[in-house]
C-alpha cells in the first residue's frame, strides 16, 4: 500500500486528571510550567510547553480515575530540564513521591516521580 501522507509525531499531550485546577497548580508552582492564557472547555488547563503543548483535562464521560490502580506506568511521559537535580530537590521538598532515583542514563541525569494523579513522570536533562 502506498503511503501518501506523513505523520510527524505527537503535537499535543493531555492527561485526564481528577482535579484539573489542583493538577494545574502543581505543574505551575512545582515544575514551573507557564499556563496558556486561553480558557478551555471543561476546566482543562494547558501549558506553554515546548516542543509539544501539555494539558491537564477532565476525564471523558464514564471514566472513573479513582478505579485505576496507581501509580500509572503508562503512558510514558518525559519532560526535559536543564537541571535534573534541581527539579528532583524541589519535588522532594514538596513531598512528592520519587519512584526511581536519579541515575545516569542515555538521556543524562534522569529520575521518575509520581504526580498528584498517580502518573509517572520522568525528568531528564540530555537529548
Amino acid at each position: 500500500m502506498a503511503k501518501n501522507f506523513d505523520v510527524s509525531g505527537p503535537a499535543f499531550v493531555g492527561l485526564p486528571v481528577r482535579n484539573p485546577a489542583a493538577s494545574a497548580e502543581f505543574y505551575e508552582k512545582i515544575l514551573g510550567f507557564r499556563r496558556d492564557p486561553e480558557v478551555f472547555v471543561n476546566g482543562a488547563v494547558a501549558f506553554l510547553t515546548y516542543p509539544v503543548p501539555f494539558a491537564v483535562t477532565t476525564p471523558p464521560p464514564g471514566v472513573d480515575l479513582e478505579s485505576i490502580p496507581r501509580p500509572l506506568l503508562a503512558p510514558a511521559i518525559w519532560f526535559k530540564t536543564n537541571d535534573s537535580q534541581a527539579v528532583h530537590d524541589a519535588l522532594v521538598e514538596a513531598g512528592i513521591t520519587i519512584l526511581r532515583p536519579i541515575t545516569i542514563g542515555r538521556f543524562g541525569r534522569q529520575f521518575t516521580f509520581v504526580d498528584l494523579d498517580g502518573y509517572t513522570i520522568t525528568i531528564y536533562d540530555r537529548d
